[in-house]
Parts: C-alpha cells; structure tokens; sequence
C-alpha cells in the first residue's frame, strides 16, 4: 500500500517562473533523485550534482528532441525565490534569491537516459526544507497532463491536513503564473479550476471542491474545501475529508510526518481498507484517555503498535 511520495520545499510552491507541463515533470524527477540532499539547515554545503533521468519517466514515447527541448528551456530559466529562515521566537527572516535550474545535458545515441547538471545554488532551490515541505505521490503529479492540475495537487497536498485553504484570487493568479491571462472569471472557473478540479477526482489521491466569494460585488476569494480519494483497482472512492483528517491528525502525533511518513501511509491504509470511521471513533476514545490521564503517550503508542494498527488493517 506504501506509494512513493516525495517532499517539495514549500517556497518551490510560490517561486516565480512558468513551466510547461514537461518541464514540471523533469522539476518533480529532480526532486525524487535529490531527497537524500533535503536538509533544514540553511548552512548546509550544496555542491553541482548530476541527475541522470529514463526518457520514458518523461515521455512514454521516449521523445529525445521534445526531451531535450525542454531541458534546454529550464537551463535558459531564472528563477526567483525566498527562503523562510527561522529566527526564534521573532518572525522569519526571508532570504531573496536567483538561480538557473539546470545546465549542461548528455545523451548517448540511441540510451535510454538522459543527463544534466543541477548546480549548487539550484541545489539549494530543491532541497532547503528549513520553511516546510509538502509530500505528495510522484507518479500521480506526473501523470497530471496541465501545469495547472499539477500545482493545485501540490497545493491541495500541503493543506490536505488542514481540509482546506483560503486564497487571494490575486495570489492565485500568481501561484498559477496567470496573471495576465483568463481576466474574466468565468474563464478562471473553466480553463483552471474545473478542468483542474475533475483530473483530480479522477486521478489524484486528492481533489478539491470550491467557492468563490464577492466583496462590493467583486469575486475577490476562493475557498477550497479538500477531500481523500482512495484508489480500488482503476476507480477512486471518496472518503470523508473530516474523518481522514481526525485519524491523520492523530497518528501524527505519535509517528511526526519530520520523521517519516507512516501517519499518512497508515491513514491512507485505513481508508483504503474502509475502516475510518472505526479508526475515527477509536481515536477519539484514545483522545479522552491522553487528556484525562488514563493513559499516557507511551501506552498509546504501544496499543498503537501492538494490536490498534493491525486491527485497523494500517500494517
């Protein structure tokens, strides 16, 4: 049931520049080769590195010029970004920065790989996890078929624990490099929204329901409501987000996500075994006991791992 997920930086998410939808995936298949490199600490020593990648992960028909084309084109990017540096307990310093993405490409005749350099300064781009990262499934962002798709995903993905987010229709604009595009908002709703909104139920482990709010009769907000799918063979079944989000809330507290991610590979586990509102219920009850001081952290953690998990059918 373990899927591979990988982690963004979260100031990947709100970084200025505009990709195709190629180029993203070449961007999500750096990321996979780099997470050993991810580190919070924003002295961390980041040297060039060499990302070596199969064609058909990029292009099932395995495209070398369409494949290049588009490395040619990230290797010509600037791309802009600021680092959240934590400064205690006062707010965050916020550290302002330009780097290219890639440089150099290799490819030998008729191989099934393709190579380019990633440098330091980008190493840093992809890997400093010091202002949050947001995990997610490689394979389903990959196989999104529009930029914008792939961008709501990561979005829905960093506040899927939450249930949902609020947004600037501005800052939306921007999130979705479409400032100068789709003014009217109907054009939004269809070209962006909706068409993103139906890949994601059909496809994603996450998709998102939405409301757009007026002020003085402008459309100036959107609010996004975030729901679960679980995958049964080639269809999705929607779970309860309120549900999902109690259990994964809950097993994050003994199994924290800055560890590993065994709080949202048990939670999906659960729902994919149909089993959360047992699980919602379960832990509720556990809940009461923590606070009220029947039990300790320690003996829910064992109860956890003992019997709780694989009863759930988690493990």
């Amino acid at each position: 049931m373990k899927e591979k997920y990988i982690k963004q930086p979260n100031h990947i998410i709100t970084a200025r520049f505009t990709l195709s939808n190629l180029e993203k995936n070449i961007i999500y298949t750096i990321l996979s080769q780099l997470q050993k490199s991810m580190s919070k600490d924003l002295n961390q020593k980041y040297v060039e590195s060499e990302v070596t990648i199969k064609l058909k992960t990029l292009d099932k028909n395995r495209n070398y010029k369409r494949i290049k084309s588009a490395i040619k084109s990230l290797a010509g990017k600037q791309v802009e970004f600021e680092l959240n540096i934590p400064n205690g307990k006062k707010p965050d310093k916020i550290q302002a920065n330009v780097t290219s993405l890639v440089s150099g490409l290799k490819y030998e005749r008729n191989s099934e790989f393709i190579s380019f350099m990633v440098p330091s300064q980008a190493s840093r781009f992809f890997c400093y996890t010091g202002g949050g990262y947001t995990k997610f499934q490689k394979t389903i962002a990959i196989s999104l078929t529009s930029y914008y798709s792939k961008r709501l995903y990561e979005l829905c993905c960093r506040w899927a624990d939450r249930g949902g987010f609020d947004c600037k229709i501005e800052e939306f604009r921007r999130l979705m490099s479409i400032e100068n595009k789709y003014k009217q908002i109907s054009h939004l709703r269809t070209r962006v929204l909706e068409d993103s909104q139906k890949q994601l139920e059909k496809s994603a482990d996450v998709f998102f329901k939405y409301t757009l709010k007026k002020e003085g009769g402008k459309y100036t907000d959107i609010v996004f409501k975030i729901h679960r799918n679980i995958h049964i063979g080639k269809k999705n079944r929607q779970v309860r987000s309120d549900y999902y989000s109690f259990v994964y809330n809950f097993l994050n507290q003994y199994f924290p996500r800055y560890l590993d991610d065994r709080a949202q590979v048990y939670s999906d586990s659960i729902a994919y075994a149909d089993e959360l509102y047992t699980a919602y219920k379960r832990f509720g009850r556990l809940d009461d006991d923590l606070t009220t001081g029947k039990k300790t952290k320690k003996d829910i953690i064992n109860l956890l791992n003992a019997v709780i998990l694989k009863e759930l059918k988690a493990i």
